[in-house]
């Protein structure tokens, strides 16, 4: 209605809505992945809450707690990512590999420095972190533990998802996506699986770090194989 009623410098012709197979192709390439990116991080955390509900209701909480935290911290690292995309999707397809290189640099470091002050207040106040949504102690002291061990991960974080925000920005939807299921399916689930069994929710917590240093490495592999 809004174009119907309104006279704008772009009209729509009955050619313009014919599909285009290549221009089609390329966009469900990046779309796609970019989909299935946000559905995952969902799938993984009903996997854990079924693991951790065999020990107790108290972790799958704790679980529930850390991802609001997390949420806190990652929305000013992915906008910062989220940023970057487009830059740096205008210097590749001007050829300006050098500018491609720095952005990313940038873009990595930031995040990084993000993640470390994140580090840096699970370390020093996860007790008064967990009472902001708690005060069962059970919950807390297990919080505690939990926000401690996870966050040693959070630093080297930054390299996957600012490799897989910069794929994305390069149209490499598909590497992008290969980074996610590193992420958050191929290498985390295996290993909370087996470490649950051998020293019960701490080695879910373990699997989060242990999870983005080889997540880390393929990225860096992935983007460099990439660009």
């Amino acid at each position: 209605m809004v174009y119907a009623s309104t006279e704008l410098p772009v009209r729509l012709r009955r050619a313009c809505l014919k599909l285009d197979k290549e221009l089609d192709t390329r966009l469900y390439s990046i779309g796609i992945p970019a989909i299935l990116n946000l559905a995952l991080p969902s799938l993984l955390v009903t996997f854990l809450n079924s693991l951790l509900a065999a020990f107790s209701g108290s972790y799958v909480v704790v679980l529930g707690i850390y991802y609001k935290l997390q949420t806190f911290l990652y929305l000013p690292a992915n906008g910062i990512v989220q940023g970057m995309r487009p830059l740096i999707s205008y210097n590749y397809g001007a050829g300006e590999h050098k500018r491609v290189r720095r952005l990313y640099q940038i873009t990595l470091i930031l995040s990084a420095a993000i993640m470390a002050a994140g580090t840096l207040g699970c370390l020093v106040a996860s007790e008064p972190l967990m009472r902001l949504f708690t005060s069962t102690p059970e919950t807390v002291e297990a919080g505690k533990i939990a926000l401690r061990i996870i966050c040693l991960g959070f630093v080297i974080s930054a390299i996957s998802t600012t490799s897989s925000g910069a794929l994305e920005g390069l149209g490499k939807g598909t590497q992008s996506l290969v980074i996610s299921l590193c992420r958050y399916i191929v290498f985390i689930m295996p290993l909370a699986w087996v470490l649950c069994r051998q020293f019960g929710p701490v080695g879910v917590w373990n699997a989060f770090w242990a999870t983005e240093v080889l997540s880390a490495i393929v990225s860096l592999i992935v983007y460099k194989k990439s660009v």
